[in-house]
This record gives C-alpha cells, sequence and structure tokens, in this order.
C-alpha cells in the first residue's frame, strides 16, 4: 500500500512540475505577446491539479512527518521509470528522450517567439536593422 501511494505521489509531482514549468513557459511568452492566455491556462491546470490531488493524498496519508522506506522507494518509482523509458532506442537510432527534448525546444521556441532561421535571435530582433 505504501508503495503504491509513493508512486502515485512520484507520479503526481513529476506532473505538477511539468505544467508549472510550462506555465513559466507560457507566462513569458504572453509578457512577450508569443502566445496566447489559452497556454497560460494550461499551464495552471496542468500544475495545479496535480498539485491539488499531491496534497490530498499527503492530506489523506496524515502527513509527511514519516516516510518509511517502502513508500520512499514508491516515491522515486515514477521518474526512475520514466527515466529508464527515455533510455528507448527509436526507429532512426536516438533515444527516446533525445526525441522528447528536441519536441520541447521546438514548442518552446514557438511559444517564446525564437527564429529559427538566424540561429535562435529573440523575439524583439529586427532583421532589416540587425538589432
Amino acid at each position: 500500500m505504501d508503495f503504491g501511494m509513493g508512486f502515485l505521489a512520484g507520479g503526481l509531482a513529476v506532473s505538477t512540475a511539468w505544467g508549472l514549468f510550462w506555465l513559466a513557459i507560457g507566462l513569458i511568452g504572453w509578457n512577450r505577446r508569443t502566445c496566447g492566455s489559452g497556454i497560460v491556462m494550461k499551464g495552471l491546470a496542468g500544475g495545479f491539479v496535480p498539485l491539488s490531488l499531491l496534497l490530498g493524498l499527503v492530506w489523506w496519508r496524515g502527513g509527511i512527518g514519516y516516510v518509511g522506506l517502502w513508500f520512499a522507494s514508491g516515491l522515486v518509482g515514477m521518474p526512475a521509470l520514466l527515466s529508464i523509458l527515455s533510455l528507448r532506442p527509436m526507429p532512426d537510432g536516438k533515444t527516446t528522450g533525445t526525441h522528447f527534448l528536441e519536441g520541447v525546444q521546438l514548442l518552446m521556441a514557438d511559444l517564446l517567439g525564437t527564429h529559427r532561421g538566424c540561429g535562435g535571435c529573440d523575439h524583439a530582433h529586427n532583421h532589416k536593422t540587425g538589432q
């Protein structure tokens, strides 16, 4: 039971971190006016829904005063599983994690308004004047 709860808590912690990461990217893009408020709302939902579930799980478990070995090993289980799965080779020879990181970089560049044709300059770069 403790291992399962730890595994669930580890998954919720990863989901919370992922949602808050995209919330930060969305807020930067929204501030630059390179993405809409929908991205910010999705980042809020993606960060705070699993966070509230995680807090509910911790409350239901009785707090975090004593963390047993089974709960701690379950807590590390989900990040470890994702790390192991990221090492899986894809048909083109790259790993799954490499494909994942490339996709994240493309999405971040799109949301933050980074130009791809000129080496990744920022959104305020003027190509006509070079500044």
